[in-house]
């Protein structure tokens, strides 16, 4: 497969794109609440009299909750599948999105909280798999740009969709709208989604051409303790784990306190804080899927080695990605958002390369297990700790300033795990199966 013209692609209807379409918008909605809870945060604080340090405890409960649910997600994803795991998280994450406007108390957010973080786990888990199912290798690295940057999309539409909601009527309507939203989309994706064998839309070109080219097949073969002995005892795992971290951190830092930031060190209002948050995601989204989807499968169609150019551009990714932490150097907010726009751009390019490390490095069966491990790592560093050390630091220092030269540190420790650690990327060996 050293060019394009090997491929024989099916003709007519592509079913894999709209089912590509479907998990992006899957991820969008799934970041939705974080989102809207990072662009109210100010209004939150005020509602429920939090400080920095007790809104960061509001970020974090839920990032715990996601991120312990992480290992048994994997096991439950390969053995049961994506459509069901899915649509059981979606009902319930959707009914506590709602519930969220009628509550009182500090502690039944934090219970709120939790609980919508255990029944988003499985989003990312869910659409590698999916993607490793529904697409050929040659086509993965854009199918996994297209579902990663949707998180940062997520920002981009919900954002300030959430600030003018606000500014317009209030927080609760925010949380309502989202509500709704999420309703309908269950709908859509209960009804269409299902595995590539057993879809209605599918040709039998299209069938022939994904099993034409796929590198294994993801049946569960393997006892999922097993896999993750294996997997915990593995240096390729943990390369990819801690290398995938190096972007994580920054990603959840600015994902939870980006819009505080802005408003608190350039005295913006919420809407203006809102809009240059909006601007970074939107360059992190269009950077994930040029850089880190379509030029990764392009070179590899022209014939270069994938193990160097996924190395490439996670290297060159990162070191860019340091650029962010000149946003705090600066007294201009325009360009403050330009130094994280570019540090975005850099990080973002790397993540999808990460989950199409995950799905060449996973023995068949265990796509979904190695993802979540890839994601409880992300989550355990950037989502808890990320989160909960930000607070901490602008209560005490009342500055991001430490926070944002942490965040550039562990970029760094990424880049040696990714470059130093995970050595070539070849599929771990699992040597005892189930059957």
């Amino acid at each position: 497969m050293s060019n394009e013209t090997e491929i024989a692609r099916p003709a007519g209807k592509n079913t894999r794109w709209t089912i590509s379409a479907l998990l992006s918008t899957f991820i969008i909605l799934n970041y939705f609440d974080r989102v809207a809870l990072a662009a109210a945060a100010p209004e939150l604080q005020k509602a429920f009299s939090l400080s920095a340090f007790e809104m960061g405890l509001v970020f974090t409960v839920y990032n715990y909750a996601y991120t312990l649910m992480q290992l048994p997600i994997g096991s439950m994803l390969d053995r049961w599948g994506v459509s069901w795991v899915t649509r059981t998280g979606m009902v319930i994450w959707t009914f506590l999105t709602i519930s969220l406007v009628f509550i009182q108390g500090t502690l039944l957010l934090y219970i709120i909280r939790f609980f919508t973080g255990i029944t988003s786990a499985s989003a990312f888990p869910a659409a590698a798999k999916a993607t490793a199912s529904w697409f050929p290798f040659h086509e993965r690295g854009l199918a996994n740009a297209l579902f990663d940057s949707s998180a940062k999309l997520s920002n981009v539409i919900g954002g300030p969709l959430v600030a003018i909601l606000i500014t317009l009527y209030d927080w609760k309507t925010a949380f309502l709208a989202i509500g709704a939203i999420n309703v309908l989309f269950t709908f859509v994706f209960w009804k269409y989604y299902d595995e590539p064998d057993t879809h209605k839309s599918m040709s039998k070109e299209e069938i022939n051409y994904i099993h034409m080219y796929e590198d294994s097949s993801d049946l569960p073969s393997y006892k999922a303790a097993l896999v993750l002995k294996t997997f915990f005892t593995n240096r390729k795992a943990w390369g990819l784990m801690i290398g995938f971290t190096g972007y994580g951190y920054t990603f959840n830092l600015l994902l939870l306190w980006l819009p505080t930031f802005f408003k608190e060190q350039f005295q913006l209002d919420l809407l203006s804080s809102a809009l240059y948050t909006a601007i970074p995601w939107l360059i992190a989204a269009l950077s994930g899927i040029l850089a880190g989807g379509w030029l990764v499968d392009s070179l590899i169609k022209k014939g270069y080695a994938p193990d160097r150019v996924y190395k490439n551009i996670i290297s060159a990714g990162l070191l860019v990605g340091l650029i962010f932490i000149g946003s705090i150097f600066t007294s201009s907010p325009v360009l403050s958002m330009i130094f994280i726009s570019v540090g975005l751009a850099g990080i973002s390019a790397t993540a999808p390369i990460g989950w199409t490390i995950a799905a060449k490095l996973a023995p068949p069966g265990t796509t979904a297990i190695l993802s979540s491990m890839v994601n409880f790592a992300n989550n355990l560093f950037g989502g808890i700790i990320a989160t909960f050390l930000t607070g901490y630091i602008v209560d005490a220092t009342g500055s991001f300033d430490l926070a944002f030269i942490i965040a550039a540190a562990v970029l760094v420790i990424g880049l040696i795990f990714y470059t130093v650690v995970l050595g070539d990327i070849e599929q771990i060996s699992v040597k005892s199966k189930k059957l």
